[in-house]
């Protein structure tokens, strides 16, 4: 039963109104290098999505409900003669909704070589010919898999009266979100796969991978605080 609910709830494109850009790609150095960023926003605002930033205002719609919205990143897959480039579209669970076709260059200047192949790669969106659908209600049920069929980091049941928190991808790191849904923490990457810094109201701190619980640790009043945070990636 629980795999029919599941597979009743994927989505499509079509199925979201709402895409966020981040203002960083993982694999260039600089926020809107070579106006990768700007370009990527720009095509889809033309393919008829409403684009944000993830670092702008955005309706109170997107703000209020992650999980009609979808997330945007431009993968780098590298090639040894040419630059290819992919552009991937992820849930609120992170899961991918659609990964287009890779777009390819041999130019050997890079910002010559990224922009024509990120212009490649969205020739294939835009004949997927997107077009909104209305659909929300499926959102709902993907709220309701979330509470009842997933399994945090600590491989422990989800317990409705415990503070869960689901990472979200921003620029260099995630935002983890409570069931509100609110902003809790951002979190950065390190070198460190299970290392991240922390930033959160009055608290910078780290979290870190212990015995495969992640622990969080600041000082408050001059005295370290360590605490366990339940959090599903």
């Amino acid at each position: 039963m629980l795999i029919s609910i599941v597979a009743s709830a994927q989505k499509t494109l079509n199925d979201y109104k709402y895409v966020i850009v981040p203002v960083k790609f993982d694999f260039l150095k600089e926020e809107n290098q070579y106006r990768l960023n700007t370009m990527t926003k720009h095509n889809l605002l033309k393919m008829g999505f409403e684009a944000f930033y993830d670092n702008e205002d955005r309706t109170s719609t997107v703000a209020n409900d992650r999980c009609n919205v979808l997330y945007v990143n431009v993968e780098n897959e590298r090639g040894f003669l040419s630059t290819k480039l992919a552009i991937v579209f992820k849930d609120c669970r992170n899961v991918v909704v659609y990964k287009s076709d890779l777009g390819k260059s041999k130019s050997k200047e890079y910002k010559t070589a990224y922009t024509e192949a990120l212009e490649e790669a969205f020739k294939s969106l835009f004949a997927f010919k997107y077009k909104y659908n209305g659909n929300t209600n499926v959102a709902d049920v993907e709220k309701e898999n979330v509470k009842k069929s997933e399994v945090p980091e600590s491989s422990q049941q989800i317990d409705d009266t415990k503070d869960y928190l689901f990472a979200q991808p921003i620029a260099n790191g995630y935002q983890l979100i409570d069931k509100t849904p609110k902003v809790v923490f951002k979190i950065y990457k390190t070198s460190q796969s299970d290392y991240f810094t922390v930033q959160g109201e009055g608290i910078n701190g780290a979290l870190l991978k212990k015995n495969g619980e992640w622990i969080l640790e600041y000082y408050k009043d001059d005295k370290p605080v360590s605490e366990k945070l339940l959090i599903k990636f």
